[in-house]
């Protein structure tokens, strides 16, 4: 296939204007979606290692939990603010040693696992005593500790 570089777009003129602003009007998508069904699951089974057990995020890694935050706003589980805050891992950055490293004498481990609910919560409460203004960050705070549980300990229902 070629396509001609002096083709007019005059076709695109004649169409009305689009509004390009979309709104999402249902929220995030409970995370249940993502652990319904098998198919839903093969979305995070890989970040289990290929184990069919689920992901313990009690014994996570920063790297881990940078991809697993990716696969929850791909699929629509968490919004942009949510998803940014659960994303950010320092001890990804090639200079953490330099920079955050050298103020708290610690190197960076991004694959030393942690437990990411605890830290989570930990956050949530420090959000809620010193940032208790900023009900947005509280509430995003809070709705990542509650994502974090659910896909920690998921509910099977055999009928």
């Amino acid at each position: 296939m070629r396509i001609d570089p002096n083709a007019g777009h005059d076709h695109l003129s004649q169409r009305a204007p689009v509004d390009k602003t979309v709104e999402r009007t249902d929220g995030p998508k409970p995370v249940t979606q993502l652990l319904e069904g098998p198919d839903k699951r093969a979305d995070v089974k890989p970040l289990a290692n290929g184990q069919g057990k689920g992901l313990d995020l009690r014994n996570f890694t920063p790297r881990q939990m940078a991809d697993l935050s990716m696969d929850l706003y791909v699929s629509g589980i968490l919004e942009w603010d949510e998803y940014a805050m659960l994303a950010f891992q320092p001890e990804l950055h090639p200079d953490y040693d330099r920079t955050i490293g050298a103020l708290t004498g610690e190197k960076a481990k991004p694959d030393g696992p942690r437990d990411f609910i605890a830290e989570w919560e930990k956050r949530h409460r420090f959000e809620e005593k010193h940032n208790s203004k900023d009900r947005d960050l509280v509430q995003r705070t809070l709705r990542v500790v509650n994502v974090l549980k659910q896909i920690g300990s998921p509910t099977n229902v055999v009928v």
